[in-house]
């Protein structure tokens, strides 16, 4: 995977500003059963704010999922802004074995370790957040046939059509 990197360093006097696009195949979504049908455009600023960096910026791509309702291929335009806020990893604030109590800001941050941020990694989770429940292929899909499973929106099957209520059961 090509990817960008935020040197931290980089960070300690001024806010600086980037941006770039990922190519389909460069993030691996595969194993979220999405694949990148664009290109991942992307622009953001990372700035030091206290002890935390703050990441933000927006993103534009779009996504192919498999429609819930027949199975067929199912585009999904994506454009989201972010504002991530990141945080030194401190190896005695997080023990394993012990139960700690994480206030709300501390849920709205997250954690990293090294001196870099791989961009590529915050974008995934950012397209995987704006993903809807369920995708569809159109708003009115009518699905496969419960009986012998023909995509309804191609055509119609001769099974009968039985009322069927799962409370009555």
């Amino acid at each position: 995977m090509t990817d960008y990197f935020v040197d931290l360093k980089d960070l300690d006097d001024e806010k600086i500003s980037i941006k770039g696009s990922f190519e389909p195949g460069d993030i691996d979504f595969s194993r979220d059963n999405v694949r990148q049908a664009a290109a991942l455009n992307w622009d953001a600023t990372a700035e030091r704010a206290a002890v935390e960096i703050r990441f933000s910026g927006s993103l534009k791509t779009t996504v192919e999922m498999m429609c819930s309702r027949c199975l067929e291929p199912a585009r999904q335009d994506i454009s989201k802004s972010f504002d991530l806020f990141f945080r030194q990893r401190d190896e005695l604030m997080f023990d394993e074995d012990q139960e700690i109590e994480l206030t709300e800001k501390e849920t709205q941050t997250a954690f990293f370790s090294g001196t870099q941020l791989a961009i590529g990694e915050i974008l995934r989770e950012q397209v995987l957040l704006a993903l809807p429940m369920k995708a569809l292929c159109r708003v009115d899909c009518k699905g496969l046939c419960p009986t012998c499973g023909i995509n309804l929106n191609s055509g119609a099957c001769n099974c009968p059509t039985e009322k069927f209520s799962p409370h009555m059961d």
